[in-house]
């Protein structure tokens, strides 16, 4: 029987790894590889956690840019901060999305698990003193609706950028409630009405039903006249207290539902511009503007279009009004002109028939020319209201409607654009407001037809 020679047959194993028990009558060789197999499970071992490492790295790093992230830090920094929350009312439309007929001081906790809501359901008890001390000038459409009345608390979003609506509010809080806030923050009623359809209908203590579709209409007919009926009332002044009483049972109803359905609810509102966010702490601004969710006029390089309305003493028919917006871009010995068509219908079938009493701004960039300007073809380009705001230029003009009456306005202007090269349009809708349809047209080819429901698009 041949000799075995271990060094000579296995020269290419490490003698650390390699035990050989033999004899020399026997041809049966047994290997022990129990120390090459630890070392393959270390270094098996240590890959795994490499690539687990760099698995969760990478997942943390993409969870850094999402929106959930951001909002995640939006929540923490908000811990132990004071708010004003306001109440916008999209049936009385105003820049921002609505009038600030109530409002509540919002106090959040340090684990954000025992936050309090404080309402303000009569503004005009200390909104009224402002008028004998403030000496600020009510804006012109304003001023030409309610004479001799300084600007006060009530009208102050007028501006169409919600940071400076949002400073003023401030300003105006700090005088007549003595109060400091940390930011603002506005919700549009057509949030709650959102929120009516994902709980369904809610009862009030008086036994009331309250769904999506009678909220605007039951809640205005019970603040505005009902509770008037009541000589107590008059002397308590306090209208609005049944927004108080109507907030924990409609949240109480909302908490039931899963967190997807909330979750996808909220963001929604958002894309909506029916929430809106103001923080003076500049870093959560920051984040907030990454977002969109800050209200203010998304940067302009090139075009840009938005048209915002106000329903000055027109009662609550914003919500009864269709608006339908057509943009046509074309070019002409290297200028571009805007062609733009504004419908507005008041349908005659919903609550209340009554005027629907309008001033709208066209916002575009800033040094845009007016070229002509047509309200069912009437000629009115003398009666447009040109001013520079906010970085834009903005064309004002009263554009009111009557219970099923339909208006068209048309407007030709030149934005300060040389050619088609690198052109783009940016559509900002107004916040608070319906859908709408638009319709955009770039260099005769239609580029966008249809419903229109988020705060802004580029084209």
């Amino acid at each position: 029987m041949a000799k075995i020679r271990f060094l000579d047959d296995f020269k290419a194993i490490r003698k650390k790894d390699l035990r050989a028990d033999y004899s020399r009558s026997t041809s049966k060789i047994r290997i022990d590889k129990s120390g090459l197999t630890k070392t393959r499970k270390r270094k098996n071992r240590r890959l795994a956690l490499v690539v687990v490492l760099s698995i969760v790295i990478s997942q943390a790093i993409l969870f850094s840019q999402t929106k959930y992230f951001d909002f995640t830090q939006l929540a923490l920094r908000a811990r132990s901060k004071t708010f004003l929350v306001g109440f916008q009312n999209s049936g009385e439309l105003r820049p921002t999305g609505g009038f600030w007929g109530s409002f509540g001081i919002l106090k959040t906790s340090e684990n954000l698990k025992h936050n309090e809501l404080l309402f303000e359901t009569n503004p005009y008890k200390k909104d009224n003193i402002l008028i004998n001390e403030s000496k600020v000038d009510l804006p012109k459409p304003m001023a030409e609706t309610w004479q001799d009345r300084p600007q006060t608390f009530v009208n102050a979003n007028w501006s169409f950028s919600f940071p400076d609506a949002a400073k003023t509010l401030e300003w105006y809080f700090a005088q007549g409630w003595n109060q400091k806030v940390d930011g603002v923050f506005a919700v549009s009623s057509l949030a709650v009405i959102d929120l009516l359809k994902l709980t369904g209908e809610i009862e009030l203590p008086d036994g009331q039903k309250i769904n999506s579709e009678n909220f605007t209409e039951t809640m205005s007919k019970k603040i505005d006249e009902e509770y008037w009926l009541d000589p107590k009332n008059k002397e308590i002044n306090e209208p609005k207290t049944l927004l108080k009483d109507l907030a924990p049972i409609l949240l109480s109803k909302a908490s039931k539902k899963s967190k997807l359905k909330l979750i996808s609810y909220a963001l929604s509102q958002l894309k909506k511009g029916h929430i809106l966010f103001f923080f003076n702490d500049e870093r959560s601004q920051k984040i907030a503007k990454t977002r969109n969710i800050t209200g203010e006029m998304v940067e302009c390089k090139s075009d840009c279009l938005s048209i915002i309305n106000a329903n000055l003493n027109g009662g609550k028919t914003s919500l009864n009004i269709e608006q339908s917006v057509a943009c046509d871009v074309s070019e002409s010995e290297n200028q571009i002109s805007s062609n733009l068509e504004i419908s507005r219908i008041h349908k005659a079938d919903k609550w209340p028939q009554i005027l629907n009493r309008n001033w709208t701004r066209v916002i575009v960039p800033l040094g845009s020319q007016l070229e002509s300007a047509y309200l069912d073809g009437q000629n009115i380009k003398d009666q447009i209201d040109i001013t520079n705001e906010g970085g834009r230029t903005s064309f004002g003009f009263w554009f009111s409607t009557e219970p099923g009456e339909e208006k068209v306005v048309n407007i030709t202007y030149k934005p300060p654009i040389n050619g088609r090269k690198n052109y783009s349009l940016i559509y900002q809708k107004q916040p608070g407001t319906i859908t709408e349809q638009l319709s955009v047209t770039r260099f005769g080819r239609e580029i966008f037809e249809g419903s229109f429901n988020q705060l802004y698009r580029r084209f």
